[in-house]
């Protein structure tokens, strides 16, 4: 004897639902201009801000903006946002790797298309 629960049983079935999801054409992403400009988060193991904003401005020259966001005296450490056109983007890494051996590149925020260079 077969056994059947009575809760499946008498459970409506959605027959029209799976034949509509057949004939929906499917969602295409849109291309999306890539952003001019881009913001790298970047953690540095020292706290002499003075001395990190010159050998980053000597490192990237007129690469990009460098900006001090936080300096954790307790930790030893400095985070920065250094702003950069996207296009030059591997140039500044490479020279940030070559100041700052140690240090750790963060979240990249692409920044929008009204954000203006200072």
């Amino acid at each position: 004897m077969r056994q059947s629960s009575l809760a499946v049983d008498t459970v409506p079935r959605r027959t029209a639902l799976r034949s509509s999801k057949a004939t929906m054409p499917a969602l295409r992403a849109v291309p999306q201009p890539a952003p001019v400009w881009i913001r790298m988060r970047l953690a540095v193991a020292s706290t002499e801000v003075f001395g990190l904003r010159q050998t980053m401005c000597r490192a990237l020259g007129e690469l990009a903006r460098v900006y001090v966001v936080n300096v954790d005296y307790r930790h030893g450490e400095t985070t920065l946002h250094v702003e950069i056109a996207r296009t030059d983007r591997d140039a500044a890494m490479h020279a940030i790797m070559t100041a700052f051996p140690a240090a750790e590149f963060g979240v990249t925020t692409a920044l929008g298309d009204g954000y203006v260079a200072h």
